[in-house]
């Protein structure tokens, strides 16, 4: 593996910092979705059920201590009961927008890393290419092969790197965009719901 990574030239480098940033976002988004998972129905239920015996405080708590976007954005709305609808809204509109900051974080990054990746690889083709050129026009005409097994070995070594970082962490980004628009949605229906259910309770 070091003699492959050797091969490939200098641009072994910046392919290898992408691999590395490449799995620490997909290590720590892993870990993020698997702690906000939470039994959304079983949260809504019982926040509904105390609201609708007026435990205002019971409610908050049961926001409290569940967990993921979606609890935080309900606690941001029975926080301001009471209030005009306008309000509670424009809370709940504040709260769903740091919970979208905080799903996508790091996936620009990860999106960085899947263009850039092949670019490299690319560039190290490029280089390689043009080493094995440079050995034939410094020798004029090559009859041994093997003086262009460095610049091919690049070649290959990079451009194969690049795809290698590249398509995981593309599969990975597409599942990860499909949980947070999972989760937008959810946000979005619960927190209709929630501002719903205020109203009517203020109204009472």
């Amino acid at each position: 593996m070091i003699e492959l990574f050797n091969k490939g030239g200098i641009l072994m480098y910046p392919l290898l910092l992408c691999s590395v940033l490449a799995l620490a976002v997909i290590i720590e988004r892993i870990y993020y979705f698997i702690i906000i998972r939470d039994d959304l129905d079983e949260v809504m239920d019982r926040v509904e059920s105390s609201l609708k015996q007026g435990r205002v405080l019971e409610a908050m708590q049961v926001a409290r201590r569940a967990r993921g976007p979606v609890a935080t954005v309900l606690a941001a709305a029975i926080a301001h009961k009471g209030e005009p609808r306008q309000v509670i809204e424009d809370y709940v509109k504040r709260a769903g927008n740091v919970e979208l900051y905080k799903l996508e974080r790091g996936l620009p990054l990860l999106e960085t890393v899947i263009m850039v990746s092949p670019l490299l690889g690319l560039l190290g083709t490029v280089l390689g290419i043009m080493q094995s050129f440079n050995v034939m026009g410094a020798l004029r005409g090559v009859n041994d092969p093997a003086v262009l097994a460095p610049g091919i070995a690049e070649a290959l070594i990079t451009t194969a790197a690049g795809l290698s970082i590249a398509i995981p962490a593309s599969m990975m980004h597409a599942f990860f965009v499909r949980k947070v628009d999972k989760y937008v949605l959810e946000m979005n229906n619960r927190a209709v719901d929630i501002v719903n259910l205020l109203s009517e309770r203020g109204e009472d």
